[in-house]
């Protein structure tokens, strides 16, 4: 499954796991779900897997995600799609399709 995805801002979350007294951390990116000509479809939250950190930058994406079923968490024993990719891809590139799309 692929989406455009424009990433606005990453935060990382940092803390001790109550249960394991461990430290930890989570990189979220608030995101804008586009369609191709740009248009805006939806605004939330992406959990950015610690092997997409150094990639997951504010900009614009080709985002892969992938299915899996959490044995953990708030989403225990649901499927839910994970970001399992991002490639970047020109502001431009939008900007061609919308205009290509627009009525005249």
């Amino acid at each position: 499954m692929h989406s455009i995805l424009e990433i606005l801002l990453v935060n990382t979350k940092t803390g001790t796991a109550k249960k394991s007294g461990q430290p930890y951390s989570i990189s979220e990116a608030h995101c804008v779900l586009r369609d191709e000509s740009g248009k805006a479809g939806a605004v939330g939250v992406l959990t950015v897997p610690k092997a997409l950190e150094e990639v997951a930058k504010p900009g614009l994406y080709t985002a892969s995600f992938t299915l899996e079923a959490p044995t953990y968490g708030e989403n225990a024993g649901k499927i839910v799609a994970a970001l399992s990719g991002l490639v970047p891809i020109p502001a431009s590139a939008l900007k061609r399709a919308s205009a290509a799309t627009a009525p005249a």
